[in-house]
């Protein structure tokens, strides 16, 4: 915010020398910037918060230094004399948008002579760092920065209908912003505008319109005062890359009490160096105006805060010298909100008013600040132990988008759903949400392998979407993606179970049931974990492949266990090593290609073998000697006495059962 200090002083008593008005800014919050001399007086430029919109003129930057010097500040008191007709016969005012524009008011001065401003009002300008116009013009602006109150003059004889529409655009409609080298734009109707009977003539509370403006032809006018909306302001100014004075202002907020003083002095600006004759009246649309908000402060609260005794005198004088009108009730002061404080609503609020006023250097820094780590979630502590583990097997992690193109996307599709679109002007050339995190991997992998990347592992966690007869959903899921090799699923299945063992403890079981995998997979199957099912893993088939440009085998998996990692970390029942050693029996078995281990697990379980320990798979033989359709599987059987050494012969009996059941049940033949 560039500043005068001549123009600061014209409303302190006694004046501040710049150094004065410096120090006391920075200390109220508003830190000195820079500083340079011009003619006659000195522009400083003080830093502004977004909440203080009503520091960003003069007056709220003398009332600043009126409370924190105790000075007597000295406000302007404006009252034009309307001594015209009524303003209905020349203007008419309608606000179709209360809500964007709480309030809106019009008044009418006819005969005006446009000529050069006074010396005072230019230097002024001047010294802020603006060029003088006219004194009309320069009237607006030397409101604008004396009240932090933007308003806008128009020349009445060029709003067709002498009307005021506050309304939406019209997608189409055109506009000439005022300006030298102003451009025309094409209004989308998302903007709030300021119009006649015909066309808009300001875009509102961002820029007046070059078809109405003031010239020197110009005899009478129009005075519009008024407030908008912060959000509808800064979405027009963005919107058209068209930011002012005002603008800024508005997307800080200006009070709806604050148009009617600001008006007042503007009217009594332009008489007084315009002439002219002003009509009686005034045009006024919106709401009516708020209430002054009360907001109550614990003296004691104050005290235990910032550890400074202040007594309540003296709190009661900072906020009064602040204009809150504060008045003792008990335990309490309560407080009425000054219009032009709208950052002002709770009791923090008017604790850190008395802070300011006190001074912040006077507050006590503790030697010690005592600090306490807040304990990490149990899900956010359980991915992090997922991802260490799968960078340990050489996986690397990936971070995509969640849009993909819609041949990318249908790889991933069951039956009956659809994949959720986004506006194309949103998505560039990918328009869908993906079904699958595998779509965004398969990507990256084409992408790296092109780059001469031969072997690569990825990882991603991410949101899938789905939609199934008009219901959309909304997961997350771990994908992993991984080049085939000769071993086929199983260093995959062995990611997996470690990651199982993880999640529920070193007694989880994984299993892949082959009966049902989506359509992507060729082969796959569901995975599970202690008969849960979680997601699919398999090898990729090859149109799914094709759909991204591959032609190499990739194995991958896709799960979704935040269930699971809810209850993490698993109870984990700890026992002692084994005091005896064990005995293991390997045994190689002949079995269709169909027969899964699981099964065969569960029934060499269900035997209920004297000392036995576990079954575990070893390896699965497909090849010469073995015939087609068939698969030479090979298991291990460990026998083991918690109490003592076992002999051979105890485990002898139990092996002719074992062999009887693969080939009674499972229809094998024993190869050893």
């Amino acid at each position: 915010m560039y500043a005068s200090v001549a123009w600061i002083n014209d409303y302190l008593d006694p004046p501040a020398t710049d150094q004065e008005q410096a120090d006391l800014l920075t200390q109220a919050g508003f830190p000195l910037e820079d500083r340079e001399e011009v003619e006659d007086d000195i522009r400083q430029d003080f830093e502004m918060t977004s909440n203080r919109g009503d520091c960003t003129c003069h007056l709220g930057l003398a009332r600043e230094i009126a409370a924190a010097s105790n000075r007597k500040l000295m406000q302007p008191s404006p009252d034009p004399v309307a001594d015209g007709d009524a303003v209905e016969q020349h203007a008419k005012v309608t606000n179709q948008c209360v809500d964007a524009c709480p309030l809106y008011t019009a008044q009418v001065i006819r005969d005006v002579q446009v000529a050069p401003s006074p010396q005072h009002m230019a230097s002024r300008l001047i010294a802020r760092g603006d060029i003088p116009r006219n004194n009309i013009v320069d009237a607006t602006n030397f409101v604008l920065f004396e009240l932090g109150q933007p308003t806008h003059v128009f020349d009445l004889d060029k709003l067709a209908g002498g009307e005021i529409i506050v309304r939406m655009a019209r997608a189409g409609e055109r506009f000439l912003p005022i300006g030298e080298d102003a451009v025309e734009i094409e209004l989308d109707g998302s903007e709030l505008v300021i119009a006649d009977a015909e066309k808009p003539v300001a875009l509102a509370g961002v820029k007046g319109g070059a078809l109405t403006a003031v010239t020197e032809e110009t005899k009478n006018i129009l005075v519009e005062a008024a407030t908008f909306d912060p959000v509808a302001v800064r979405h027009t100014s963005r919107r058209h890359n068209i930011s002012s004075d005002s603008s800024f202002r508005f997307e800080r907020w200006v009070s709806p009490a604050a148009v009617d003083p600001a008006a007042r002095r503007l009217v009594e600006l332009i008489l007084e160096h315009a002439g002219g004759t002003l009509c009686k009246g005034v045009c006024r649309e919106g709401a009516p105006l708020p209430e002054a908000e009360q907001v109550q402060m614990r003296p004691q609260r104050f005290r235990d805060l910032t550890g400074v005794p202040l007594d309540d005198e003296t709190m009661i004088g900072y906020l009064d010298r602040l204009g809150f009108q504060p008045k003792p009730e008990g335990d309490l002061i309560t407080t009425t909100v000054p219009h032009h404080r709208g950052d002002i609503s709770r009791e923090v609020d008017l604790i850190e008013e008395v802070v300011r006023m006190h001074g912040f250097d006077d507050i006590d820094m503790p030697d010690v600040m005592r600090m306490r780590p807040a304990a990490m979630p149990a899900s956010l502590a359980c991915q992090r132990a997922i991802s260490r583990l799968l960078v340990g097997a050489d996986f690397v992690e990936s971070v995509t988008h969640t849009l993909v193109s819609e041949r990318e996307g249908s790889a991933f599709l069951n039956d009956q759903e659809t994949m959720m679109r986004v506006e194309a002007s949103c998505a560039g050339g990918d328009a869908c949400l993906r079904p699958s995190v595998l779509a965004s991997l398969l990507r990256v992998r084409k992408f790296n392998l092109d780059q001469g990347t031969a072997s690569l592992r990825l990882f991603e966690w991410g949101s899938t979407f789905n939609s199934l007869d008009g219901a959309r959903s909304e997961k997350r899921s771990l994908a992993l993606l991984c080049d085939a090799d000769q071993d086929g699923l199983r260093p995959l299945r062995g990611v997996l179970e470690r990651l199982a063992n993880l999640l529920c403890g070193p007694a989880a079981r994984l299993d892949i049931d082959p009966e049902q995998a989506p359509g992507w997979f060729a082969p796959g199957g569901t995975v599970r974990i202690d008969n849960t099912p979680v997601g699919w893993a398999g090898r990729l088939s090859g149109k799914t492949l094709k759909a991204f440009g591959l032609d190499q085998p990739i194995m991958a998996a896709e799960i979704s266990i935040d269930d699971l990692m809810a209850g993490w970390p698993p109870d984990i029942e700890v026992h002692a090593l084994p005091a005896y050693p064990a005995i293991e029996r390997d045994l190689s078995v002949i079995l269709e290609e169909t027969t899964r281990w699981h099964a065969i697990q569960e029934g060499i379980e269900s035997l209920d073998l004297p000392f036995m320990e576990s079954v575990d798979f070893v390896t699965t033989y497909r090849g010469k000697g073995i015939e087609s359709g068939h698969k030479s599987l090979t298991l291990r059987i460990r026998f083991r006495d918690p109490e003592r050494t076992l002999r051979n012969e105890e485990v002898d009996d139990s092996m002719p059962k074992v062999m009887d059941l693969l080939k009674t049940r499972f229809n094998g033949e024993i190869r050893g």
